[in-house]
């Protein structure tokens, strides 16, 4: 690590990524060098491992023609960088799959992972991907040269063949062109070129090259399915995108409010290094789970000196024998924090703490995790406040630094941070206009507009992300939440009996403030209500399930008519499950499966039979 890195404040080491990341994503003129980039990201993820900017999308600043509020998220894609986390994806999508009564394996459509700048093209707005809720307005690109093919979601991208010969001494990939032709105030001439000569286009994911292929072939064949795949792209590539074809198991697989969980990015390990375990450190997160640092004798990987990377929890540890003394195989292969892959020489002990490294609470194991259960432990406290800030995503000025000053002046809530005004702030350390602009910045953000969902997510109750959150105030408005019940949320399709009682055991903890900002945030957006549903339909209030070939109509359609007629539909048989609609070349399994919890089972003549006196 350099003098300069060891000498930078967190707040000034984020602040120099945040810079650097502006000028690479949003002008196209980079400050920094990708090697010192990379050095300061892995110096902010050796002090913070759980800091927002390592953890989210890499911010993407205003340009264009205004903001675009996407008609549906633009999800990120998981990612797999060894054959164990391949395997493990399709995995679970077998067992999903097996669920539903289908047959293994699972087809599974197969293209390129463009290199290039994410966007929208829908009803003549072009769009960037933004924060995956509101991206920015780049319609007029369409007007300054733009090639366009296809519609839909896609990429801004340059064929690799023309950026090596025209660009490659000028700019380091041709990404930095598309982000620099899209986003710089002022454009380079390069770039003006570049869209002049139909270099510069926006490639729309359906318009791609792609192969069928299916979970058994997948995972054997990986490496010729990439080459043949990638062989023949002309653009900059950095994996395949794996997608389920059946759209009854992507169903039943969900998304996440990070990423789909039918689909998986196959990235390519490009770079490895072997290094020995000097000592393990914890991080404690905002639920008081402790995440392991594991500190390596420093070793130079893609260009920058890694010396510590991040592992999973205490059972990962156990299970693959890490602790000082052991060797361990890293990579970053494209990413910028480094990743472990495997181990090459294990530990038999692996000793694990019995107390918090910041509170001296007793912890407990739950599974492979070891957690402080002390509500004001500090670094729960600063976990718990970067948590709120970064989801909520109305508040600016509120970092790692303030989060930390908020917790060493004793603040232990959100609403009290609310309560708080610029003397306050002063008397924690900030500089007379640092401590206006924070004060202005929560009155600012009383009125600003924010959908229910973040409030809730960003409180940060366990199973409640974005897309939970979502589907809970979809039946219940925000400020009657903290009363819900375990019933309650477990009769909500999608919900589970364990997560529902995970839900209300949370609840409690932050209620207060949660009722707060329902009170105090004027410009919360409620998600819209569940539509009421007949009440005298013979299946109002009814689990259903739609599985097999159906000759009236499709499964979607179906299903869309049984809500309509007050049904709650399900993509899987469980124990909540009223009525089993089978079609034909239904799989055993799933006859089975009903069977066992006593469920209905009809025919699609009987049951067209049953809701005929509802229509």
């Amino acid at each position: 690590m350099s003098t300069e890195l060891a000498t930078m404040t967190d707040e000034g080491l984020e602040q120099a990524l945040i810079a650097a990341n502006d000028a690479y994503r949003n002008t196209g003129t980079p400050v920094m060098a990708d090697e010192a980039y990379d050095q300061h990201v892995a110096e902010l993820a050796r002090r913070n491992p759980d800091h927002p900017f390592l953890a989210a999308v890499e911010p993407e600043g205003d340009f264009g023609l205004g903001k675009v509020r996407h008609a549906r998220p633009m999800l990120s894609t998981d990612k797999a960088y060894t054959d164990a986390e391949l395997t493990r994806w399709v995995r679970r999508i077998e067992a999903a799959a097996v669920d539903l009564g289908m047959t293994l394996p699972i087809r599974i459509k197969v293209n390129a992972k463009l290199d290039g700048m994410a966007g929208r093209l829908e009803n003549g707005v072009l769009a960037s991907r933004g924060d995956g809720v509101t991206g920015n307005d780049i319609s007029h690109m369409m007007s300054a040269g733009l090639v366009v093919t296809g519609e839909g979601d896609g990429e801004l991208v340059m064929p690799q063949a023309y950026f090596d010969e025209n660009l490659s001494d000028e700019f380091k990939h041709p990404r930095n062109v598309v982000t620099g032709a899209v986003g710089a105030d002022t454009v380079r001439p390069a770039a003006k070129q570049a869209l002049q000569d139909q270099a510069i286009r926006f490639v729309s994911y359906s318009t791609l090259e792609f192969m069928y292929t299916d979970t058994e072939v997948v995972v054997e064949h990986l490496d010729a399915i990439r080459e043949q795949i990638l062989g023949g792209c002309e653009y900059p590539t950095d994996g395949l995108i794996l997608v389920v074809e059946s759209p009854e198991l992507r169903d039943a697989l969900g998304s996440t409010g990070h990423h789909h969980n039918w689909m998986l990015a196959a990235k390519t390990v490009t770079e490895t290094a072997e290094t020995p375990v000097r000592e393990v450190h914890w991080q404690v997160g905002r639920t008081g789970r402790l995440t392991p640092v594991v500190k390596i004798s420093p070793v130079e990987l893609s260009g920058a000196v890694i010396s510590n990377v991040t592992a999973h929890n205490a059972g990962y540890l156990e299970a693959n024998g890490i602790g000082p003394g052991s060797i361990v195989e890293l990579t970053r292969s494209g990413e910028v924090i480094p990743k472990l892959i495997r181990t090459k020489k294990a530990v038999l002990d692996v000793e694990l703490p019995t107390n918090c490294p910041c509170c001296d609470s007793e912890l407990e194991r739950q599974r492979d995790f070891l957690v402080c259960q002390n509500d004001t432990c500090p670094d729960r406290l600063k976990a718990r406040f970067n948590h709120f800030f970064h989801i909520l995503g109305t508040i600016d000025l509120f970092g790692p630094v303030a989060c930390e000053r908020l917790v060493r002046a004793g603040v232990q809530s959100i609403r009290e941070v609310f309560s708080m005004v610029a003397a306050d702030f002063e008397v924690m350390g900030f500089g007379p206009g640092q401590a206006a602009n924070l004060h202005q910045e929560l009155r600012d953000a009383r009125s600003r507009p924010v959908d229910d969902f973040r409030v809730l997510a960003a409180l940060g109750v366990e199973h409640l992300g974005r897309g939970d959150s979502k589907k809970l105030l979809k039946h219940f408005a925000l400020k009657d939440v903290p009363n819900v019940t375990v019933e309650q949320i477990n009769a909500i399709s999608g919900f589970g009996e364990l997560t529902a009682k995970a839900v209300v055991a949370t609840l409690p903890s932050v209620s207060d403030d949660l009722v707060f900002l329902a009170r105090n945030l004027t410009g919360i957006v409620a998600t819209p209500a569940k539509s009421e549903a007949p009440t005298d339909s013979p299946i109002s209030g009814k689990h259903i399930v739609f599985t097999g070939s159906m000759t009236q109509g499709s499964r979607s359609e179906m299903t869309a008519n049984a809500e309509a007629l007050g049904a709650i539909s399900q993509s899987s048989v469980n124990g909540k499950t009223d009525i089993l609609v089978a079609g034909e070349k239904v799989g055993a399994s799933k006859l089975a499966k009903a069977e066992k919890h006593g469920t209905t089972i009809l025919s699609e003549s009987e049951y067209l039979a049953l809701i005929a006196t509802a229509e």
